[in-house]
C-alpha cells in the first residue's frame, strides 16, 4: 500500500496555512460590541453597560482604556452573579459625543488585567451622530441590473414623526420601507428605499423626503434625494474600517481592502492615498494593500483613512477609516481570538496533538522567521517558547506576528497558552481541547475554490481541474477507482500512541480506526460514502494526518466535487477536488 507522497511538500503546505489550568482569573464579556447608538449632533449619548465576567478563580483587577477622547469606561465593583462563579463587574461606558461632527464612529474600550487569562479584550462601540441628513446620494444600475436598489436608514429621536415623499421624474423610485402610513414609532430608523423602475433610463433624478411633526425640532427636515442610474461601475467596500496593532519600533502592519462592482462595466482602481504619514495604500488589481508604519510613533492610538480613486460612478464616496494602535515595546501579546486552528484559522476547540497557530504582536524579535527543520521539534526557537499549561510545547514556526506549535497529546479539557519571548512573559489565552477535531487542509492563497491538499497516489499529482498550475506539481482531475490521499490535522491520538514533536513512524504505522469519506454531499442531491483504506499519521511528519481513499465508481463527477471525512464520529470541513470519468 502506498501511503505517502511528497511528505516534505505537504508539511510545507501545512506551515504556509493559516488538564485543568493553574488557578487564575479569566476574563469574559457579555458582548464585544455595543451599538449602533443613535444620538443627535451636539448631544451626549446614553450610558451603556457591559458585564465583565470572571470565568476563573480569584478576582479580576480590571483597568479600562479608550481609543478615543469621546469614549470612556468605568469598571464597577465585583458582584455575585449566576453567569460566572468568579463574579460580575459592570462596565459603564460613557458616550461624550457632543463635540463630534455628524457621522458614524467606531472606537474601542480595552479591558486589561495582566494576571488574568484572556486579557486584554476589546469592546467595539459604534455611535451615529448624523440624525436626519440634509441630502442622500444614491447610485444604482438600471432595473434588473446587479444592484438596482439601495436602502438608507434615517434616524429620528422624537415622537409623532410623519414622513412624505415626492419625486420630480422617473416614476415611483423613492419609497419608505416602513412608515408607509405616514407615522412610525420613535425613536426608530426610517428605511428609505431608492429603486430603479422598469424603463427608467440612465440619468440623474431628484426627489424629496419630508420629515415633520416630531417633538424634537432637529428631526423635522426636508431631505433632498438624488438618484443616479448608471451603466458605469459602482464600487462597494467589503471593509467598513481597519484596525491594526503594533508596537513602538516594530515593523509595518498590513491589511487588504477588497471591493465589489455592483454596477456595469469593469471596475478599475487607480490610486489609494493615506491621509496620514504613517499610512499608505498600494493598488493590486481590485484590492488595496494598507500599510501602517509605526516608525517615529510613540505608544498611543493613531487614526487616518485610505481614500480610493477609481472609475466608479460613486468614486467620491469611497474612504476607509484606519486605526493603528502602537503598544509599549517588549511584551508579547496574543490577540483576542488569536489562538486558532492552523488548518482553517478558526478560533475553535482543537484536539490533543493538533497544530495551532498564534497571532499577536511582539511574539518574537523583529526580523525573526525561524522554522524547525529537524525532529524532534525544538521547544525553544528564535528565543521563543509557547507554554501550554506552563509547559513548553514543540514549535514549527516563529515570527513576530505568528507562531505555529503542537498541542501535547497528554492534555484534555481547557488549557492556557502563553508566549515567552526572549525571557519576557506574555498574556494568557484559554483554549479548549476535544478528543478529536479533524480538519482537512486546503489551499488558502494562490488557488481559489476551497480545493483540498489531496494527492493522487498513482502519480503524486494534485487532484485539481485541468490546467491548474502549481509550481513543482503535476495537476489533473482524479477518476473513479483512483486512490487519493487527503491530508489533515486534529485527528487525535493514534495506535500505537504518538508523542508531540516527534516524527511519526512507518513501522509500525500509527493508525486511527473508523474513518469514512463522503463525496458529493449536497452536490446534485447525491452523495457516496466509502471507508478509508488507511487513516493515521503521515510517516516522517509531525502532527500531519492522512486518509487513503479509493474513489467509488458511482461518485459524482465535476470540477469541484466536495468531500468530507468522518473520524471517530466527528465530521471534517468540506474541501473540493476535481473528478472526471477519465482523469483528464
Amino acid at each position: 500500500m502506498r501511503l505517502n507522497l511528497n511528505i516534505k511538500t505537504a508539511g510545507l503546505m501545512l506551515l504556509a496555512l493559516a488538564s485543568a489550568a493553574s488557578a487564575a482569573p479569566r476574563l469574559g464579556l457579555s458582548t464585544a460590541t455595543v451599538g449602533t447608538i443613535n444620538t443627535l449632533p451636539g448631544q451626549a449619548g446614553p450610558t451603556q453597560t457591559v458585564q465583565a465576567y470572571n470565568l476563573g478563580d480569584g478576582s479580576l483587577a480590571l483597568t479600562a482604556t479608550s481609543s478615543a477622547s469621546w469614549l470612556s469606561a468605568t469598571v464597577g465593583a465585583k458582584t455575585a452573579c449566576g453567569q460566572a462563579g468568579g463574579g460580575c463587574y459592570a462596565v459603564s461606558i460613557a458616550l461624550n459625543t457632543a463635540s463630534l461632527p455628524a457621522g458614524a464612529y467606531t472606537e474601542f474600550i480595552t479591558l486589561t488585567d495582566p494576571n488574568a487569562v484572556d486579557s486584554p479584550q476589546d469592546i467595539a462601540v459604534t455611535v451615529n451622530t448624523t440624525g436626519v441628513p440634509s441630502s442622500i446620494q444614491a447610485y444604482t444600475t438600471a432595473f434588473g441590473g446587479t444592484d438596482s436598489n439601495a436602502i438608507f436608514p434615517v434616524f429620528t429621536t422624537g415622537t409623532g414623526v410623519k414622513g412624505t415623499i415626492a419625486v420630480n421624474s422617473g416614476g415611483n423610485w423613492l419609497n419608505f420601507l416602513d412608515g408607509k402610513s405616514g407615522l412610525i414609532s420613535s425613536p426608530a430608523p426610517w428605511l428609505i428605499q431608492v429603486a430603479a423602475q422598469v424603463g427608467q433610463a440612465p440619468g440623474t433624478y431628484t426627489g424629496t423626503v419630508t420629515i415633520s411633526g416630531s417633538s424634537v425640532a432637529t428631526d423635522n427636515k426636508v431631505i433632498t434625494v438624488t438618484l443616479t442610474v448608471t451603466s458605469a461601475p459602482i464600487i462597494q467596500l467589503n471593509n467598513t474600517s481597519v484596525r491594526l496593532s503594533t508596537y513602538q519600533g516594530g515593523g509595518p502592519q498590513y491589511s487588504w481592502l477588497t471591493f465589489n462592482n455592483a454596477g456595469g462595466g469593469t471596475l478599475a482602481i487607480s490610486a489609494a492615498a493615506g491621509s496620514q504619514k504613517f499610512l499608505t495604500g498600494t493598488v493590486s488589481g481590485n484590492q488595496v494593500l494598507v500599510t501602517a508604519d509605526p516608525t517615529g510613533l510613540t505608544p498611543g492610538v493613531y487614526n487616518g483613512s485610505i481614500t480610493i480613486t477609481s472609475n466608479a460612478a460613486n468614486n467620491a464616496q469611497v474612504s476607509v477609516p484606519v486605526q493603528l494602535v502602537v503598544a509599549t515595546p517588549g511584551v508579547p501579546v496574543i490577540f483576542s481570538g488569536g489562538v486558532v486552528n492552523a488548518a482553517n484559522g478558526a478560533a475553535e476547540a482543537v484536539s490533543p496533538g493538533d497544530i495551532v497557530a498564534i497571532y499577536g504582536s511582539q511574539l518574537a524579535a523583529t526580523g525573526t522567521a525561524a522554522t524547525n527543520a529537524t525532529t524532534p521539534l525544538a521547544k525553544t526557537l528564535g528565543g521563543v517558547q509557547v507554554l501550554v499549561n506552563g509547559v513548553a510545547a514543540p514549535l514549527f514556526f516563529v515570527s513576530p506576528g505568528q507562531i505555529n506549535f503542537q498541542i501535547p497529546y497528554t492534555l484534555t479539557g481547557s488549557v492556557t497558552v502563553q508566549v515567552v519571548s526572549n525571557g519576557q512573559n506574555g498574556n494568557l489565552r484559554s483554549l479548549s481541547l476535544n478528543g478529536t477535531m479533524p480538519r482537512l487542509l486546503f489551499f488558502v492563497s494562490f488557488i481559489s475554490g476551497n480545493y483540498g491538499v489531496i494527492v493522487n497516489a498513482a502519480d503524486g499529482s494534485l487532484t485539481l481541474p485541468t490546467g491548474t498550475v502549481v509550481p513543482g506539481f503535476a495537476t489533473h482531475p482524479a477518476k473513479p477507482g483512483d486512490t487519493i490521499v487527503l491530508y489533515g490535522i486534529g485527528f487525535g491520538q493514534t495506535t500505537p500512541g504518538a508523542v508531540e514533536g516527534q516524527a511519526s513512524t512507518a513501522a509500525p504505522l500509527q493508525t486511527i480506526a473508523g474513518a469514512t469519506a463522503t463525496f458529493g454531499g449536497g452536490f446534485g442531491g447525491r452523495a457516496t460514502t466509502v471507508n478509508s483504506g488507511f487513516t493515521g499519521l503521515t510517516p516522517t511528519a509531525v502532527g500531519l494526518y492522512q486518509a487513503n481513499i479509493t474513489i467509488p465508481a458511482d461518485t459524482p463527477l465535476g470540477p469541484s466535487v466536495p468531500v468530507t471525512l468522518t473520524v471517530n464520529g466527528v465530521q471534517t470541513n468540506n474541501v473540493n477536488l476535481a473528478i472526471t470519468a477519465t482523469g483528464k
